[in-house]
């Protein structure tokens, strides 16, 4: 089920061997000998020597350091350098050939150990002369000296160093991934660019189209890269930024665009590097090209030109056919060339084809607009199937739904291709299903399909596709789920509708308990698409509804929801993020953000949570799947609610629709536990037990869902043994772990059963359930108190305090362990009440104290001629004043 090693990239895969190299560095120098560190600037040098360092002193050993300046003489002279165990000798390529030569014989020295690091490469600064260069390099041709060169930081280390700029919250998985692409294991880079990112806010597909986008960096990073830039001549910079817009390229290829020399120029320099996935390709790096579109001053003379625009025109006269991104590169030129129409040498069907798939690219990475100007222009030459799709596209990203239907409804095009009419049809009636499809509109689709004769098939599978959803909405669920399953299993369905049906039947196999059909759904949908995870990520980014992407998905909110391997589920999930990324997937960016918010929210971690769902509507903007849309609605409702940002939440929760919140047991599912969540937190403990047992209740056919509730209910401190009876009326199913622990503990709670508490709390904590396994210890120690074995109470507590370090920062919900989330004194309640008092303005005052009299919103609004919303304003301002504080806790502020 796992496909991180499918997903592996440049990020990944750097640094692979880099903690075997500082191991080997470790030894030589605690054994008293001599190394030398080589890597490229930025990649860390010092920062191992540091760590050395600190190996030595915690030895009793003593260490100085000489940093090496190019300004200065003798800086490795007797009596300048220091006795001590070890020596570390910063940037020595920064030496003069003198010093060198000295650093030569401190290096041979056996009574101290030297650690010397060194720039290598072409991104290094030079020595200031050829015989200084030769003396340092004698030190591991001919003295023996070990050399190890240091690639760039693995993945987990970069992740640190990301999260020790931006903290743990602040940085989503999505805007992370595009640090580690764009970094490629450079520990100083990746600390300018997470700085970039928290000044920037919400990182979007655009930002890294530098082919039709404009460039921007910010000056702390151009400074950083500059040095590497310098002494780039004009065919090179050409080169650079033109590769970095075609993507990879096979190797002769590029060469004919760009030219031979720059080319293996760029190549040495380490700015052109192969591509890993594809034999004898190259790549730009994007952020140096970026960087030299940033800095450029006038327009580059082989820019102006249009060199490689014009070898790309004649190769597609000839008969070659370009690429995506070559056809976007040329129809920029075309759309703002004034002179004679490049085109005239190709048909007029050929000229529409080419701006059509470049509408297409531009559509792919986040550019609608520059996508409905190629659009336009290719309708213009010839109406094309692909031209009226991509104009719809980007017309649905610009929010403008009626006008994407006029078009797929009033442009007559041909039909003659059978996949392509498939997935045409596949994207009107999303469009379609995303408007609130009409009877009429609904009709006329089918009788306009039927008249090509080419999907008839495909429409009738889509007929039955969409009755089983339907009854699966309804109440005729068990129904719909049988119509589905039939999908599924039939030899004659589509892999496209049997991914589908496989995507809607995972959860239903979970909320009917039926754990051996899940992993069939599982396992099969794997086998679907492991070939197009295998081959190339553009597959699998224009399924024409992105089945794919959607089946991951669903796979990982539902293994988030059971507790299948979450440490193994948030390590596939980071993979996946780094592909979106890789392949400006912005749909496929927000739905990584969804999972990775509910995978936080399973785990108590409601600001990570609300921080991932947030940028997931950012980024999903005006998706046609409504229901990925409703799902990250209620979980950051749920969030919010835990971050006791009540109406927040509330207002929030307006924006759901109805008959989406009920659309499956899944969505119904949370929208009662917020219902639920929202009072714990407002206090009222007893109406979220009432709302626990009510959703039990109305969940009375799903041992799953059900088990959820209770659970919840025991530790709010409902008596276990009234919770034993309900779980016994329940169905027998087969049970997840999750589930079975759950229950577990209801029934050890029950019977006073300390030591099986103990044994549940061990395995909640090796399923990444952290709140619940304090639950289990902490419940566990009561019991060994009541018992007087006070060696097993004090293991307990000691288990649920190390468990609880896992658990972020959680307001007070009010559960039988209150201590785990007790809250600091306060200092002089008094001050800090007149304090927080004066930040308020009279009317929030006013109304802030109305609420704490218990009125409710609405008769505030009566009262004061206000409307509701604006009453709901004013106290939201007031709560976030006063400290985040409750609803329930104003009328200990606010009263006089």
């Amino acid at each position: 089920m796992a496909y991180k090693s499918d997903l592996r990239t440049i990020a990944e895969s750097s640094g692979s061997n880099r903690d075997e190299h500082i191991a080997r560095l470790r030894s030589i120098v605690l054994g008293g000998g001599t190394a030398i560190i080589a890597a490229a600037a930025g990649l860390g040098k010092s920062f191992v020597a540091r760590g050395i360092a600190a190996a030595v002193t915690a030895l009793g050993g003593s260490v100085s350091t000489v940093a090496c300046v190019h300004t200065r003489e003798d800086q490795l002279v007797d009596g300048v350098v220091p006795r001590s165990d070890l020596l570390i000798v910063e940037d020595a390529h920064l030496l003069s050939f003198d010093d060198a030569v000295r650093l030569t014989r401190l290096a041979l020295d056996p009574k101290r150990s030297v650690l010397i690091t060194i720039d290598s490469g072409m991104s290094c600064t030079a020595p200031r002369s050829e015989a200084c260069h030769r003396e340092l390099t004698t030190l591991w041709t001919e003295h023996g000296v070990s050399r190890i060169d240091l690639s760039g930081v693995g993945y987990d280390e970069a992740v640190i160093i990301i999260e020790g700029v931006a903290g743990r919250d602040r940085i989503d998985v999505v805007t992370r991934a595009r640090i580690l692409l764009l970094a490629e294991g450079n520990p100083r880079l990746l600390e300018e660019l997470t700085r970039e990112e928290l000044h920037r806010g919400t990182y979007s597909a655009r930002q890294q189209n530098i082919l039709l986008g404009p460039s921007y960096m910010s000056p702390r990073i151009l400074d950083f890269v500059r040095p590497l830039l310098r002494g780039m001549s004009d065919d090179e910079e050409y080169a650079l930024v033109t590769l970095a817009r075609l993507g990879a390229l096979p190797f002769a290829r590029a060469a004919r665009l760009v030219g031979n020399s720059p080319l293996r120029s760029l190549l040495r320099r380490g700015l052109v590097s192969y591509d890993p996935r594809t034999p004898d390709s190259v790549s730009s790096r994007p952020i140096y090209a970026a960087a030299a579109l940033a800095i450029q001053v006038g327009e580059n003379p082989f820019e102006a030109g249009h060199t490689a625009e014009l070898i790309l025109l004649s190769d597609l006269s000839a008969g070659l056919e370009l690429s995506n991104a070559e056809c976007a590169f040329v129809a920029e030129y075309l759309v703002n060339e004034p002179g004679p129409d490049p085109l005239s040498e190709i048909s007029n069907t050929e000229a529409a084809i080419l701006l059509a798939r470049a509408a297409r690219h531009a559509n792919k990475t986040g550019m609608p607009g520059s996508a409905r100007m190629f659009a336009h222009r290719s309708l213009g030459y010839a109406p094309t199937l692909s031209g009226v799709e991509q104009l719809s596209r980007c017309l649905v990203a610009q929010g403008k739904f009626s006008e994407a239907l006029d078009v797929l409804e009033r442009v007559p095009v041909e039909h003659v291709d059978p996949s392509e009419d498939a997935a045409f049809l596949s994207w009107w009636m999303l469009v379609l299903s995303r408007r609130g499809p009409s009877f009429e509109r609904v009709e006329r689709l089918e009788k306009e399909a039927r008249s090509w004769g080419t999907v008839d098939s495909a429409l009738d599978e889509w007929t039955v596709f969409l009755a089983a959803r339907s009854n699966m909405m309804l109440s005729t669920y068990r129904d719909g789920v049988a119509e589905m399953e039939s999908i599924a299993r039939d030899s004659s369905s589509s892999g496209y509708f049997v991914l589908r049906a496989l995507t809607e039947l995972m959860p239903c196999y979970v909320h009917r308990g039926e754990k051996t059909k899940f992993t069939w759904a599982l396992e099969k949908g794997w086998a679907l698409i492991a070939p197009i995870l295998a081959s190339n990520p553009e597959d699998m980014r224009w399924d024409p509804a992105r089945s794919t992407t959607e089946f991951i998905i669903q796979a990982s909110l539902v293994r988030a929801t059971i507790g299948h391997d979450r440490a193994g589920l948030a390590r596939e999930l980071e993979s996946f993020a780094l592909r979106t990324v890789d392949t400006a997937d912005e749909y496929g960016m927000s739905l990584v953000n969804l999972v990775a918010g509910h995978l936080a929210l399973e785990q108590s971690d409601a600001q990570r949570a609300e921080n991932e769902l947030a940028r997931a509507l950012e980024r999903v903007g005006n998706s046609p799947q409504t229901k990925w849309v409703t799902w990250m609605q209620i979980l950051r409702s749920n969030a919010l609610a835990m971050l006791q940002r009540h109406d927040d939440a509330l207002l929030l929760e307006r924006e759901i629709s109805p008959i989406e919140r009920e659309s499956t047991p899944w969505l119904a599912h949370y929208s009662g536990h917020l219902s639920a969540r929202m009072r714990a937190y407002e206090g009222n403990v007893a109406g979220s037990i009432d709302a626990c047992r009510t959703i039990a209740d109305e969940e009375s056919n799903s041992r799953f869902f059900a088990m959820r509730p209770l659970h919840v209910a025991a530790a709010l401190g409902t008596d276990p043994s009234t919770l034993v009876a309900e779980i016994d009326r329940l169905p027998a199913q087969q049970m997840w772990d999750s589930t079975r622990l759950l229950e577990e503990h209801v029934r050890a709670s029950a019977s006073g059963d300390a030591r099986a508490l103990e044994r549940i709390g061990d395995e909640l904590a090796s399923l990444n359930h952290w709140w619940e396994a304090v639950l289990s210890y902490t419940t566990a120690a009561t019991l060994f108190d009541v018992a007087g074995e006070e060696a097993r109470r004090a293991t307990a507590l000691e288990n649920a305090r190390t468990t609880r370090s896992k658990l972020p920062a959680t307001p007070k919900l009010g559960l039988v362990d209150n201590g785990a989330w007790s809250e600091s004194p306060s200092i002089d309640p008094d001050h800090r009440r007149s304090t927080m008092l004066a930040a308020l303005t009279p009317r929030e005052r006013e109304v802030a104290t109305l609420a704490a009299d218990g009125m409710s919103n609405a008769e505030i609004a009566a009262r004061l001629y206000l409307s509701v919303r604006t009453v709901e304003s004013h106290i939201l301002q007031a709560r976030s004043k006063l400290g985040d504080v409750r609803r329930s806790q104003l009328a200990s502020i606010v009263s006089t």
